[in-house]
């Protein structure tokens, strides 16, 4: 860990004499507690990433010519409280930026993340983000855990609050075959005033469910198998198809929030598996310094028009701005969630309060 920070600070330091160099992160420090039936409740855990991922990066650019820009960023997620670090696993791309627009190339979020994030700030404690990844369709991204990798995107520039995004990205991870596949990802935003839209839609590699043999758990994909599993030579061609609309509207006392989303999913041992999404929520500026916000969302999932699985869950969470750096939170979250195939809802809670602090 020790030897990874002082390489960071080295990049940094490094930089700073050619180009604009940042150095920074989030720490998120708290206790938890959480319950779900039929597994083991909890106490106070004291941990890391309690309402956010902590992390660490550096990103920066420097002037090339003509107007244009070049531009890196490298990130990677931290244990504030253990101080644990691995890699650059969130993010790792470089990038060229100016009037054409904006072109990443390596690991980064999808147009479909962040149409999913910017519906209403993402944390543990968000409702749609329980429900929406809680499907067949999941929390994809190119390699199956939102980000992307070896990827292309190429974002146009800004027109009255109006951009696209478009992401294409080769060969990737697909944790059930090593069969290779590509992904891609379309998004349309606007933001303009106290209105935000966000659409998007990805094709990515289906993760592989045998509902045949065990039921398949629509939140932890516990039936998941390979494609030998199957009976199959190889799980190429079996896509899900997916798409989110996502807005915000500010009427200044508050904010509300709305999105839906949809997908099919292929490669299902007893056919193809449809999502089918909506969730609401408000955000309340109770003073300047504190925040409240209010969430619920709700996913089904069909397989082949015969098995219904569904998810329910709400979010509740005060944020107290200390100053411009540090926070205070608290939040709960409890989901129902009824597998395919099963007529029981598994119900589960996760309280949670502590510190955030960004550099």
């Amino acid at each position: 860990m020790k030897k990874t920070l002082i390489a960071i600070a080295a990049i940094a330091a490094m930089g700073a004499a050619s180009a604009q160099v940042t150095l920074y992160g989030k720490l998120d420090v708290g206790v938890s507690s959480s319950t779900k039936d039929g597994g083991v409740n909890q106490g106070a855990q004291f941990g890391s990433s309690n309402y956010e991922t902590s992390r660490i990066g550096v990103k920066g650019g420097s002037d090339i010519a003509g107007g244009v820009k070049g531009t890196f960023q490298v990130e990677g997620k931290l244990g504030a409280t253990d101080g644990s670090f691995k890699d650059f696993g969130r993010v790792a791309n470089l990038g060229l930026t100016g009037n054409f627009g904006t072109v990443n190339v390596g690991r980064m979020w999808t147009p479909y993340d962040n149409a999913f994030n910017d519906a209403l700030e993402y944390n543990s404690f968000s409702a749609m983000g329980s429900a929406f990844y809680g499907g067949a369709h999941g929390d994809n991204g190119m390699d199956g855990s939102g980000g992307s990798k070896n990827g292309f995107q190429y974002t146009t520039p800004t027109f009255s609050g109006l951009n696209a995004v478009v992401m294409y990205g080769s060969n990737a991870d697909a944790t059930t075959s090593t069969s290779a596949t590509n992904y891609t990802s379309v998004g349309v935003n606007f933001a303009n005033g106290p209105l935000s839209v966000n659409f998007a839609t990805e094709k990515v590699l289906t993760s592989v469910h045998n509902v045949t043999a065990s039921p398949y758990n629509a939140a932890t994909g516990a039936a998941e198998v390979s494609a030998a599993g199957l009976g199959l030579a190889s799980l190429t061609g079996s896509y899900t198809n997916a798409w989110i609309l996502a807005g915000s509207y500010n009427l200044g006392i508050a904010t509300v929030h709305a999105a839906a989303e949809g997908a099919t999913a292929d490669g299902f041992a007893a056919g193809s598996a449809k999502d089918s999404g909506t969730s609401v929520g408000v955000s309340i500026p109770v003073n300047k310094a504190t925040t409240a916000a209010l969430g619920y969302a709700t996913e089904s999932t069909t397989l082949s028009g015969k098995s219904d699985g569904k998810m329910t869950a709400t979010g509740v969470q005060v944020v107290y701005a200390w100053n411009a750096a540090t926070a205070i939170y608290a939040g709960y979250r409890a989901t129902d969630t009824t597998d395919l195939g099963s007529t029981t809802a598994v119900k589960a809670t996760k309280f949670a309060t502590g510190v955030r602090y960004n550099f």
